[in-house]
């Protein structure tokens, strides 16, 4: 380890813990993923099925009509696409995520009691605890939540990423006293 991160580690405080890796397109769909069970996201897949369905009803209601059948049937084929893309929401936006992520290449995080700090590529950027009031864990990523519970504000930290030998075990205690596992 550099003198410069040393030095920016015990300036941090002694529980900070710090990563570096390279986000990618797993890491984002995982994040989303964790996301979406946390928050109300039923709520949105069951109005997305909702429209899915009046639209294939609508349609097939014209089709017995026979006057609008063009009509009809593009509600049909409208519908249909939208109960297809339900689950592949999370697939959809992780792939989204993840193209705006690898932008930034090389990542290095630095977390502590006082929040957490980004540095990659263009960006520094650095957020108090208020910013990410919960977190997810899965088994490769914790994943730090917004505030708002229907935003998609996520940050990620992949867990291949954590120096030292009980970094992980550091981050999750750092995680579960400044935020609340979810």
């Amino acid at each position: 380890m550099s003198m410069e991160r040393s030095e920016e580690l015990q300036t941090a405080g002694t529980t900070a813990v710090e990563l570096f890796y390279r986000p990618g397109p797993a890491d984002a769909a995982g994040a989303v993923r964790a996301r979406d069970t946390a928050v109300t996201s039923q709520a949105r897949r069951f109005a997305d099925a909702v429209v899915a369905l009046v639209l294939v009803g609508a349609g097939a209601l014209l089709l017995r009509a026979g006057e609008y059948l063009p009509v009809g049937a593009g509600l049909i084929v409208a519908g249909l696409t939208v109960g297809a893309l339900i689950p592949l929401q999370p697939w959809l936006a992780g792939r989204r995520l993840g193209a705006v992520l690898s932008a930034y290449g090389e990542t290095r995080a630095v977390v502590d009691t006082t929040g957490v700090r980004f540095m990659a590529s263009g960006i520094d950027q650095s957020f108090d605890w208020p910013a990410w009031p919960r977190y997810k864990e899965t088994p490769e990523l914790f994943v730090l939540l917004s505030a708002d519970r229907k935003s998609l504000g996520v940050a990620l930290l992949p867990k291949r990423g954590i120096l030292g030998e009980d970094g992980e075990a550091r981050l999750r205690a750092v995680l579960d006293e400044c935020s609340l596992r979810t």
